[in-house]
Order: C-alpha cells, then structure tokens, then sequence
C-alpha cells in the first residue's frame, strides 16, 4: 500500500510541476479554518477560484452560494441537471472528475484545483482518499443522513465559502417549511404509501433520508418497517409481490417516466393505486426532489402535503418554485420551466455509464 501511494503522490507531483510551468497551479492565499462533516479540522483558501465539487449534493449548493462560476470539476450527477446548467451556464465548462464513485486526480490537478469539497464515499474508500491526500489540495468532507445533518451540512458549506449568511436564509427557510408540515391539520387515516427511488422496486428503508421526510407528512410509508428489504450497500430493494401484499393506497416516483412504467405494464396493474390512477411523478427541479442527495426537500414536503391534504393543506405550489428559485438562485422560472419541472420527463440529460446519484 505504501509503495503504490508513494508511486501516485510522484505522479501527481510530477504533473503538478507541469501544470506550474504552465501558469495553472494557483498561488498559495489566506486560509479559513473549518470544521467538516467528518470531524476534520482544515484550513481553505479563503477566496478559491478552481473548485473540484465531488459530491452530488453540493454543487447546486455551491451554485446557490453565488460560487458556481468556480466550479472547474463537478459529478456526472451535477452535469446531466439541465436546470442547474441553464442557471449557471459556465457549468459547462466544468469536467466530469468523478464517476462511479472513482476521482480523476490527473484532471482535478491539470485545472489548478485550489479547493475540493468531496462526499463521505470518496473520503471513506482509502484508494480514493490516497488520492485526495497526495494531491495535497484542501479538501472538505460533506455528508449527511438526515435533514437536521443535512442542515448542518449546508451550514459547513456556507462557512467554507464564507457564505454563512446565505446558507443561514436558506436554513431558515428548510426549518420554515418543516414548521408549516408539522402545524398543519393532518385528517383522516393515514395514506399508505409506496416510495419508488430511482427504480420501481427500490425503496426506503427504516432510518433512510427518505424515510424521514416522508414520515413528517404522516403518510404511512408501506416499506421502512418492512423486514423483508434486500439491502445491497445502502440501497434497499423489494419485489414487486411484496409490493402487490402491501397494496399501497399511492405510490410516489423519484426517478421521471417509472411512474409511466407502473402504469402501463400489466403486471402492476392489480395493484389499488395503478387501478385508480394513483401513481405520481415527484417534481424534478435542479435535483429530484427529495432524493437522498437532494437539496430541495423542502419543496418535495410541500408537493406531498398538498397530495395527502387537498382540502386542508393550502399552497400554491407553482409559487412556491418560482419563489424558491428567485430567492436563492435570483433566477426567474418561465411558465415552460414550471411545467417541465412538474413532468420531470425532460430535467436530466441520459446517463453515461454513471452510477452516479
């Protein structure tokens, strides 16, 4: 382990002198002591100008922080989101530096990287943090599991970025919203709910960010106390007779056209909520709403509240973007971006051979 660490760090040394020679490795700056998501005490550039975001969750952020013209790195994730690219369009510039969960530490260099802000996998894969730590560049781990870490997790940004005072109006606005979820009136039993991630058969499991915020709306979410989930890493998958012994009065989609799918094959077609056309696409905006990665949770609440509640759970969702949107991006939706927005068929680009999330 050591030689092959070594015999990287020489490389990445090597084309670090390179890319000096060519006016590309910045100048050493002041730095800004912070404490990240992992408990690391590190010091960054107080003012970055190349950042290399490895983690899906935080570039939108970065981009909301006024930074996103920074970005000379980002995550396949970041790169399909055809909204974030027409807000900050200089995105397109950026390179793909991490995919399938591997860092392109060559790449990262060559663009006179000053500051990285990585995710708990990379950090936590000791081939991938043997990078991280030959390329000798600043890096900030975030990582959340649940909305309170997640706010915290913004927090961290904002105080990275020195944007503490965005990141402070955009946690008054997540903890506004979650306020106005749990005062609201909550009728009748329990909606029984099937949360369909990514694919049809993958779901929520007990103690999961989805689970989570998906309980707040007190819909009672079919597949968290289930034990019968098929857990690969961190993702949990059910089958579609599990599904069929649950029956779910709903079923919410994250992923755009699986609602489509469960509509359309006949072997759903049993099933109570496809019988009374009661499958939903959930919005997707820059990210899908309500992913585990997403930054636009708030919004997901919303739109689930106003389906569980119709009649006592007052909000003008259409606003409730537009607004989102002028606020912390300072970008006006169109009428076109709102309907897209809501079908979700058309808001990423295809992937390319990326697990990415």
């Amino acid at each position: 382990m050591k030689k092959r660490v070594s015999v990287l760090l020489a490389l990445l040394l090597t084309l670090a002198l390179l890319c000096g020679c060519a006016g590309q490795t910045p100048a050493p700056a002041a730095g800004v002591t912070v404490t990240d998501c992992a408990g690391r005490t590190v010091t960054v550039p107080a003012d970055p100008q190349s950042i290399g975001v490895l983690c899906p969750f935080s570039g939108p952020m970065v981009v909301m922080f006024g930074c996103g013209d920074r970005i000379t790195g980002t995550v396949n994730n970041a790169a399909r989101s055809r909204l974030l690219l027409e807000i900050c369009p200089a995105l397109e510039q950026a390179a793909v530096v991490k995919n399938s969960g591997a860092i392109n530490a060559e790449e990262i260099m060559a663009r006179g990287t000053d500051l990285i802000i990585t995710d708990a996998g990379v950090y936590e894969t000791p081939a991938e943090r043997d990078k991280l730590d030959a390329m000798g560049i600043p890096y900030v781990v975030i990582e959340f599991q649940t909305m309170e870490e997640q706010l915290e997790a913004v927090r961290v940004l904002g105080e990275t970025l020195q944007q503490s005072e965005k990141a402070g109006r955009y946690i008054r606005w997540f903890r506004s919203v979650l306020d106005r979820v749990d005062a609201a009136e909550k009728t009748g039993t329990p909606a029984r709910l099937y949360h369909a991630v990514n694919e049809a058969v993958r779901t929520d499991y007990k103690g999961s960010y989805c689970a989570e915020w998906i309980a707040r709306t007190g819909a009672a979410n079919v597949s968290p106390e289930s034990g019968s989930l098929n857990m690969e890493g961190s993702k949990a998958y059910t089958t579609l007779e599990q599904i069929y012994a649950w029956d779910p009065d709903l079923i919410i989609c994250n992923e755009a056209q699986v609602d489509d799918y469960i509509l359309s094959d006949e072997k759903w077609t049993g099933l109570s909520a496809v019988q009374n056309g009661r499958v939903y696409q959930i919005p997707i905006g820059v990210t899908r709403m309500g992913h585990p990665t997403s930054f636009e949770t708030p919004l997901a609440l919303l739109w689930l509240m106003k389906l569980l509640y119709p009649d006592t759970f007052e909000v003008d969702f259409d606003a409730e973007l537009r607004d989102f949107y002028q606020t912390f991006f300072g970008f006006t939706l169109s009428d076109d971006w709102v309907a897209a927005i809501m079908d979700g068929s058309e808001m990423r680009t295809p992937k390319t051979n990326s697990k990415e999330e």
